[in-house]
């Protein structure tokens, strides 16, 4: 299972206000086989995840909120499984042009909240252009194999 968490103010009828201080942030999930996975280039992957994210307008929000409404429960990441991936904050955030009076941040962590095996948080890279940093929570053993993988370490 692959989750995304999106940023719903801008998808909801009538879209929130620019002035709006708050979080409106639902979970998308794609499950698919990973033989599925393994047997396609990973465009397709990425096609499923879009076609998620897409389908997430304003009638799914609607309905995912009646859903809630009528049997309330707080989303732990537990809920999600063992073989869960899942993907939070975003790359569009400016996270290092932010300075609270004491300069801007020379590193940006998500801190010890949502940590589990599997989650991923994207930010701008602090080297600027298209970059990336990725933050990435394993359990010790996966990531000793990744540590490994001479393929996962080789510089695009």
């Amino acid at each position: 299972m692959f989750t995304v968490f999106a940023d719903c103010r801008k998808r909801v009828d009538p879209p929130m206000p620019e002035s709006y201080f708050g979080n409106l942030i639902q979970a998308i999930f794609t499950v698919t086989a990973a033989g599925l996975l393994a047997a396609h280039p990973q465009q397709f992957a990425a096609s499923l995840v879009q076609k998620a994210i897409e389908a997430h307008n304003a009638k799914a929000i609607d309905e995912r909120n009646k859903e809630w409404e009528s049997a309330p429960k707080i989303f732990e990441f537990k809920d999600a499984g063992v073989n869960c991936v899942a993907v939070g904050s975003s790359p569009r955030f400016k996270v290092y042009d932010i300075d609270f009076g004491w300069g801007k941040p020379e590193n940006v962590r998500s801190g010890t909240n949502n940590k589990f095996d599997g989650m991923i948080y994207l930010y701008p890279g602090k080297i600027g252009g298209r970059s990336i940093d990725v933050e990435l929570t394993l359990e010790p053993e996966a990531m000793g194999r990744l540590e490994q993988d001479k393929e996962f370490l080789l510089e695009a």
